[in-house]
């Protein structure tokens, strides 16, 4: 097998376990953190709350801490990309 080809396999794979991640992450959001959005990751939404909330603050920068500096941000900006590609293939 080719480098090229085993590349792309493990790409693939890194691409499958993220999208793994995302969706345990928004379960978890959802059935544990009793959040309201399916969609929601716990990264996002502890992106998104960290200014009204000392608690998700404290989550947004233990994430941060464990993952890196800019994690939760970034989870917060695919979130609504999601979000948008879900109401585009919808014609919306």
């Amino acid at each position: 097998m080719s480098q090229s080809k085993v590349d792309e396999a493990l790409d693939e794979v890194l691409r499958y376990v993220i999208r793994v991640g995302d969706a345990t992450s928004q379960l978890v959001n959802v059935a544990v953190l009793l959040g309201d959005n399916a969609n929601e990751s716990v990264s996002g939404r502890s992106h998104r709350l960290k200014e009204v909330s000392k608690p998700w603050n404290w989550v947004n920068a233990s994430i941060d801490y464990v993952f890196d500096e800019d994690h939760c941000e970034r989870a917060y900006v695919n979130d609504i990309a999601r979000a948008k590609k879900t109401l585009e293939e919808a014609g919306e």
